[in-house]
């Protein structure tokens, strides 16, 4: 690839090309995927922002292995359509913008700071950042219309301190699995 292409976009692990269109295709059911299996795994477990694992580490690992651009927020548009699918916006009809923020956040970070995507601590914190969106977006919402979110019977520093920590651990686990396989991409061409 010369790099003018803008059909085709090689991937950052895999040696092959493949069209932009299918690698955004690719971003987009991952963003569904995510929303999928939190509906899937939808346990009472009282932990708000323990599907931030999954959620957040979907996330990253999209981005970090996209050329595109804007990876994070087609991740987010999947999410947000996955909500729709499901019914979820029918029960909630702000999950939609809980799952559209993170995406654009990743990805401004992504384009701001590329010297730091390959260090654990980035990954780390823009995750847990990136997913605490959620409880301080309900907490607007709360002020603004009053609807009553369930995560805040106990006060807004309990969902904020576990999707900050939820985040943190989906970030771990997303930069774990991306940068183990860069170095095992690095020492198989080397």
């Amino acid at each position: 690839m010369n790099g003018t292409s803008s059909l085709k976009t090689r991937s950052n692990v895999f040696p092959i090309d493949i069209p932009a269109w299918l690698e955004a295709l690719l971003l987009i059911s991952s963003g569904t995927l995510a929303v999928v299996l939190h509906q899937a795994f939808r346990w009472p477990l009282n932990l708000p922002g323990h599907h931030g694992i999954e959620w957040i580490a979907i996330l990253m690992i999209g981005r970090a292995f996209s050329r595109l651009g804007p990876a994070g927020s087609l991740i987010s548009l999947g999410a947000v359509g996955g909500a729709a699918l499901t019914g979820w916006i029918g029960r909630d009809p702000f999950i939609w913008l809980i799952y559209a923020v993170p995406g654009p956040l990743v990805d401004l970070a992504f384009r701001s700071l590329p010297r730091y995507s390959d260090k654990i601590w980035f990954f780390m914190l823009l995750g847990a950042l990136a997913h605490t969106t959620k409880p301080l977006i309900r907490l607007i919402i709360t002020i603004a219309s009053g609807w009553s979110f369930g995560s805040f019977r106990f006060g807004i520093a309990y969902p904020v301190a576990s999707h900050f920590l939820y985040g943190l651990i989906g970030g771990l686990l997303g930069a774990l699995l991306v940068l183990g396989i860069r170095k095992i991409s690095k020492s198989r061409k080397g």
